[in-house]
């Protein structure tokens, strides 16, 4: 402790009053004013709260002895950054003129803080008489108030600016204990010698910075000025390679020398106000080989100082009271003697999530919450606690004996953070990777249906390259068992049982359906063995899954949020737990958490199968704005100006599949398999309810604005055009794009030909014994007959529409037209050659073609929002001239439905004959025969469509072509309206409540947990006659 001043030693000891809040409380009085009454003394701000807690809970747990100032080792903290937000804008916050009825993002934040808020007004109010009182008409505010309120508005949103704000707090925080219990003797506490920055540095390694704009320089600058010296940037130059080249033995391929360079508040500025760097190390070639993040990270490494590194990533923050735990952070690599294991570990920490904003907020925040609490400390005493982007502090000495602080192989180390801790454990040597609670740091986490799902997407691909690493492979030869078992189910495990849990419904309906469809059909029973002591198949079933799923299901439930409620209870109360357990079932959180599980699934197995992960950057804003259903139209008319929605983000994902189980529940109840026992099948159709609903409806219900009339009817609008618009032009680009993906590298044959095999082995069985009951009925028919009417039974039902698609490209060919098949065609095709220059940092130059092909190579690649570029005239492209009137040929959805209208009827014709008879069971497996043999032949199909063999098929491909997009197009037309029809009614009923209730929005209050979000209307007033000044000589009114 440091020793009293002389002033303190002449006053002597003062004596001051203790706050209530520090006043000793036992546990009834504790439960009193959780339960009961609440305690006058406790601040009312949710954030505030939090602080004094967790401050309160880490100094009652154990900690290491604090190194004491002057004698700090020295730390620095890493940021890496892209393109993240430095400082909120104007245009993000407000737009004047903006979309009737959505309200500005600054509207959001202000009713979010509104203490904070508040209390800012009142600041800025009290320093300069200008402020306005203008409240939200924010567009009474001028330039300069919009600058402050930006930077308020900075540390509230999840920018680098209150990262960097937040990290920098560790120079004051060192500051503060060199003040209180420095060692005074020492000559490095010399007030000219001492300085934090000498121990402490923040180092953010802006990526781009060389690439920034004026803005971004203008942020940047801003951070230099108002932060300490402690601050530095690194960033990756580059320049010519200059006539020294040869000489310096820069390779003959490479374009440009490169440069890890460093600058500060110090360094002299250019023109542009960007600053001139103090120190240049050159590469020995391009630096980001990889996904951008670890070579970002790494080629910094030789800017930080000190022994230890703190990586953390942009949506980060701190306060000042756990930045004081920084030495007893550091005590925990203390050495004993030269080589002591002991410094040779990674330490973890907590994260508080302050992004509980809105239910999507808050179901994303539990989660992280969850994971990086309970979990952590669990995984760490299992000996299975990895690295994982978390506020980790380790030894940079032992971290660059292995490369670096991530690594950074393309693609296949996607997740970069994880090997850090791999390749560590891996070691060995007494490495140890810990897990303490005493130290917190703040996380920002998404806020919007699709930064989630996109998140966790990318988390899911980056596990599935994980699984073919050297290091998971050799981790699962060197760990003992229980530490191998634990390593499998916090990694891999966790993806591949969602996988398996949403995979888990449409395989149990398809089998109930199976075993209920070979059934006794109630007429001709005698020619069917098919009852087994004296209970039907459908009791049978009924009896299995009533013990299967029972009221068990809610235990499950619970079990699965139960690391959640447990943290909640032991951080705040019983109380708040249950609380916020209530809302979270209250706002559907189950649906985003199913959806969410097969969004997983689909990543995963994708990635093992496809390969191809690529980084997906996730937007962390509050989402106010409306996503539309497939694009955005023009003001009158079937035109699209921009295709991009909510449809075309998980169509191939969750609505068909969604669509199929829907379709698969209705045919189990059509042929009686939920007639039989209902009682106990309650359960297991709330859980078919829950998924189907959540498969096909999730997006929509958490989507702002979803279900106001007018944007509905514009999604109609948008949709039909989508499909009609230059006869579908727009449905074939998305298409290509995000399913054929030609030049993808997907083989004809894949996994799914087998899977698809064994259910059509498994319908064929069961027809196979209802046809030759059917032979024994009409015993009159010849051999030769019967073999006859298995052919047409089981033949799939393409031959109409094979032939229509035959004579539909005929009668185009001859009337001269180009339909949308044709004109793909004819486009022509660029070589495989890159479009962007990676090296330069900029793109070059390249056409639509260009950029749709590179793209279909990438498996993952995220489908974005696209203008619309008028199409060109077919008549152009150098063919024959043909009629105005059929200029763009057949439209692809006319010839969808006339294909899906074909093969019903070519389907029911072929199985009238067990209508006849009156055996629907029967009838219903039949066509689900045909159903999956016809999937088969398209799958087929899409795979000659994007192999080579394709552009040698001469006119029998675009015949194929057209048959292939065709029904697929069919199955998007009926997802498409089954999805807009069972919206519907929310919309009638989102318009009664628009007019019963105003000021009340359920659809709010389910997405905000706020209803009263409403534009404020204008209104004209008119001056009224006393308020007209006076004239001399006119009348005055009369009292």
């Amino acid at each position: 402790v440091a020793s009293a001043t002389p002033a303190e030693e002449a006053h002597g000891p003062r004596r001051v009053k203790v706050p209530d809040i520090f006043r000793e409380k036992n546990p009834l009085e504790m439960a009193a004013r959780q339960m009961c009454v609440p305690d006058p003394n406790w601040p009312q701000n949710a954030d505030v709260q939090w602080r004094i807690i967790a401050l309160a809970r880490g100094l009652g747990l154990p900690m290491p002895r604090p190194f004491r100032a002057p004698y700090m080792p020295g730390i620095t903290v890493l940021i890496p950054h892209y393109g993240e937000s430095i400082l909120m804008m104007t245009k993000e916050l407000f737009q004047d003129g903006g979309r009737k009825g959505e309200l500005p993002l600054m509207h959001w934040l202000k009713h979010t803080y509104e203490s904070e808020y508040a209390a800012f007004t009142s600041r800025m109010q009290a320093r300069s008489e200008g402020w306005p009182v203008a409240g939200s008409d924010w567009g009474e505010y001028t330039k300069a108030q919009w600058d402050k309120m930006n930077s308020w508005a900075s540390m509230r949103m999840q920018t680098l600016w209150r990262t960097v704000a937040g990290m920098c707090l560790y120079h004051p925080a060192l500051q503060c204990h060199f003040e209180a219990q420095a060692d005074r003797s020492s000559s490095l506490a010399r007030p000219d010698v001492w300085d934090p920055s000498e121990c402490f540095r923040c180092l953010v390694s802006m990526q781009m910075y060389k690439f920034f704009d004026q803005t971004q320089i203008d942020h940047t600058n801003q951070m230099f000025e108002k932060l300490p010296d402690c601050l530095k940037v690194a960033f990756i130059d580059c320049q010519g390679k200059g006539r020294a080249a040869d000489a310096d033995d820069v390779h003959p391929r490479q374009r440009r020398r490169y440069f890890s360079c460093l600058i500060d508040k110090t360094c002299d500025a250019l023109p542009d106000r960007s600053r001139v760097p103090k120190l240049r190390i050159e590469l020995p070639g391009y630096p980001i080989l990889g996904d951008g993040k670890g070579d970002n990270q790494n080629h910094a490494i030789p800017f930080m100082r000190g022994h230890f590194a703190q990586c953390i990533d942009a949506n980060q923050g701190a306060y000042f009271e756990q930045m004081l735990f920084l030495p007893c952070a550091l005590g925990e690599f203390r050495s004993r003697y030269r080589g002591d294991p002991q410094a040779k570990r990674i330490v973890g920490f907590p994260e508080h999530i302050t992004s509980d904003i809105g239910s999507i907020g808050d179901f994303a925040a539990s989660a992280e919450v969850a994971f990086g609490t309970i979990l952590q400390r669990t995984y760490a005493a299992l000996g299975a606690r990895m690295h994982y982007g978390h506020p980790d502090i380790m030894n940079k000495v032992f971290m660059m004996q292995q490369g670096g602080v991530s690594k950074a192989t393309k693609t296949l180390n996607l997740s970069e953070d994880i090997f850090a801790g791999m390749d560590f454990t891996l070691r060995g040597q007494g490495r140890t990777i810990h897990h303490q609670e005493y130290f917190h740091l703040a996380k920002g986490r998404d806020l919007g249906f699709n930064t989630v799902l996109g998140f966790f997407s990318k988390l899911a691909s980056g596990t599935g390259e994980q699984v073919i690493t050297r290091q998971a492979f050799r981790l699962g030869q060197i760990l003992p068992l229980p530490e191998a078992l634990t390593f499998y189910y916090a990694h891999v495990g966790y993806y591949f049982t969602q996988y398996l849990v949403s995979m888990s419904l449409p395989l149990l309906a398809f089998v109930w359906l199976l075993v209920v469809s070979s059934d006794c059909e109630g007429s001709f029973d005698a020619f069917l063995s098919c009852s087994v002591g004296g209970r039907s198949a459908a009791e049978i079933m009924a009896g299995l899954l009533g013990i299967w799923f029972s009221w068990l299901l809610l235990l499950f439930l619970i079990a699965s949020s139960l690391p959640l409620f447990v943290e909640v209870w032991s951080e705040r109360s019983f109380k708040t737990a249950l609380v916020r357990f209530g809302k979270q079932l209250c706002t559907l959180s189950p649906l985003l958490f199913i959806f969410q599980g097969k969004i997983i699934g689909h990543y995963v197995t994708n990635e093992l199968r496809y390969g191809g992960a690529t980084y997906v950057s996730t937007g962390r804003g509050l989402p106010t704005e409306r996503r539309p259903f497939v694009g955005e139209a023009h003001g009158k008319g079937l035109k699209l100006k921009k295709v991009g929605g909510l449809y075309l983000d998980y169509a191939a994902i969750t609505y068909y599949d969604g669509a199929m189980l829907l379709a698969g529940t209705v045919l189990i109840a059509f042929v009686g398999g939920a007639g039989a026992a209902q009682s106990q099948l309650n359960w297991i159709f709330v859980s078919l309810s829950l998924v189907i609903v959540s498969w096909l409806f999730a997006p929509f219900i958490f989507n702002p604005y979803q279900f106001e009339a007018t944007r509905f009817w514009e999604d109609l609008r948008c949709l039909t055009a989508f499909f009609m618009e230059d006869g579908g032009r727009h449905w074939v680009e998305w298409y290509n794009r995000t399913q054929l993906r030609k030049g993808s590298g997907r083989s004809v044959v894949d996994i799914v030909f087998f899977l698809g095999a064994f259910f059509i082995v498994a319908w064929y069985a069961m027809m196979n014994v209802k046809i030759q009951a059917l032979g024994q009925i009409f015993a009159a028919y010849s051999k030769d007959q019967l073999f006859e009417l298995n052919v047409l039974m089981l033949m799939p039902p393409f031959i109409c529409s094979m032939a229509y698609c035959v004579v539909a490209m005929a009668l185009e060919r001859i009337m001269g037209c180009y339909g949308a098949i044709r004109r793909l065609r004819r486009r022509p095709r660029r070589s495989g050659a890159a479009f962007l220059d990676l090296e330069a940092g900029a793109p070059g130059v390249a056409d639509g073609a260009e950029v749709e092909e590179a793209e279909a190579r990438e498996v993952h690649v995220a489908e974005r929002d696209r203008a619309v570029k008028p199409a060109a005239d077919p008549q152009g492209a150098g063919g024959e001239s043909g009629c105005r009137c059929c200029l763009f040929g057949m439209p692809l959805a006319i010839s969808a439905v006339c294909v899906l209208l074909l093969d019903i009827v070519e389907a029911a014709v072929a199985l009238y004959r067990f209508t006849h008879v009156g055996w629907w069971r029967a009838f219903v497996a039949g066509l689900m025969l045909k159903w999956g043999i016809s999937c088969l032949l398209l799958h087929l199909g899409e795979g000659v469509l994007r192999s080579q063999v394709f552009e040698r098929c001469g006119r029998f491909g675009l015949v194929l072509d057209l048959w292939v997009r065709a029904h697929r197009m069919a199955r998007d037309i009926l997802t498409s309206v089954l999805i807009l029809v069972a919206l519907t009614p929310l919309v009638l009923i989102n318009m009664l409540n628009d007019y019963l209730t105003p000021g009340l929005s359920l659809h709010h209050l389910l997405i905000y947990r706020n209803p009263n979000h409403l534009s404020k209307r204008e209104a004209i007033v008119h001056a009224c006659q006393w308020d007209v000044p006076e004239q001399p000589g006119a009348p005055q009114p009369k009292a």
